[in-house]
């Protein structure tokens, strides 16, 4: 007969499994959303979660935790609580600017829970794989340390200052200051956070051993009507991050999402030197890069454009006209034209498309 500790157990890992299977369908249904397919998206999703959120917490209410494992126990209660607020966000019926409310407290409702169940991570071995590309070997990690070298590694998270507004920062847990170290800066799409799109490149970062800068804008979104704004924020986080951490200078590279796209643009030609590549996605090139153009800058830098057919706010033919512009001009530029993808979240994308390309680079 199982003892009561090995029943909890067997509970947990049961729930291991099913959180699992929720988070990679959750996931697929924001990378695959399109507004006007909202309905089967949220009935997909249903379908997805079955009568998880119904049951699980009401199964962890009951169960009785080792003395041990009390403090984990109301964690995962927790974080549970966060995944069950992010469904019930998504799956409510919403539409139009009403949905975008919706979508957005889903977001952050999940990105509660994720932090969460990635801080309880050793105790959850189930959902490892979660946070590794496919495939990946496991990583060594610290998983009781918070520092290493002096300095803090995972996740951590800045607070605005009077130099620059919040951001996110991600150390690989094995990171040592004996290498030089590539970064990735990736930005928010609009009135997102960098705390929420930093998740996005989670699994490269900790699978490849990249740092990444997910930074928040100073206002609701990017400053693309007065680029300095957002300019001089992003170079003083940079400033904070290399003077803290080994960061080759040679490996910065800078993406973004949607409103992020198009100030990937801006600051890539603006301060074309502090980057290796860019890499804009769901993004349009904006009027305010143009005089960055006429002066030529960042013409010897490579530019990935990555744009879908079905993108119902930046429409696919402004995107290839300016593409043929950026080409007329003699800019470094690749095209990569998904052909089944609208405006979304782009976890795949990212590590799938982006990820490769900057590698490719050869800086490593």
């Amino acid at each position: 007969m199982a003892t009561a500790n090995e029943n909890y157990t067997q509970e947990i890992q049961h729930a291991e499994k099913q959180l699992l299977s929720f988070l990679r369908a959750f996931e697929t249904t924001q990378e695959e959303l399109h507004i006007r397919r909202l309905a089967e998206a949220q009935e997909q999703l249903r379908q997805a979660a079955g009568d998880l959120f119904t049951v699980l917490p009401a199964t962890l209410s009951t169960l009785a935790p080792p003395s041990d494992l009390t403090h984990f126990h109301a964690r995962l209660s927790e974080a549970v609580n966060h995944l069950a607020d992010a469904y019930a966000c998504f799956i409510s019926e919403r539409k139009g600017p009403q949905f975008g409310q919706g979508f957005l407290n889903s977001r952050q409702a999940l990105c509660r829970g994720l932090y969460i169940l990635y801080e309880l991570r050793a105790q959850l071995p189930a959902l490892q794989q979660y946070w590794l590309l496919p495939g990946s070997p496991p990583v060594p990690e610290e998983q009781d340390v918070q520092t290493v070298e002096g300095v803090p590694t995972g996740f951590v998270h800045k607070q605005r200052t009077n130099a620059h507004a919040e951001y996110s920062l991600y150390v690989p847990e094995y990171y040592t200051a004996q290498k030089s170290w590539p970064l990735i800066v990736c930005l928010h799409g609009g009135y997102g956070r960098g705390d929420d799109y930093i998740w996005t490149w989670l699994r490269p970062a900790k699978s490849k051993g990249y740092l990444l800068l997910s930074p928040k804008s100073v206002g609701p979104t990017w400053s693309a009507l007065n680029p300095p704004v957002d300019i001089r924020s992003i170079q003083a986080m940079l400033d904070e991050i290399l003077a803290t951490y080994a960061v080759d200078r040679q490996s910065i590279y800078l993406t973004g999402l949607s409103d992020g796209g198009i100030f990937t643009y801006i600051l890539g030609l603006a301060q074309a030197e502090l980057f290796a590549a860019i890499a804009p996605v769901a993004g349009e090139l904006h009027p305010m890069a143009d005089p960055f153009l006429r002066q030529g800058k960042g013409k010897g830098m490579p530019i990935l454009v990555v744009h879908g057919v079905h993108d119902f706010i930046f429409p696919v033919d402004s995107v290839r006209q300016t593409n043929g512009l950026l080409e007329k001009l003699g800019y470094n530029l690749t095209y990569k034209e998904l052909t089944d993808w609208g405006h979304a979240y782009c976890y795949k994308i990212n590590e799938q498309v982006v990820l490769p390309w900057f590698e490719s680079m050869g800086s490593r």
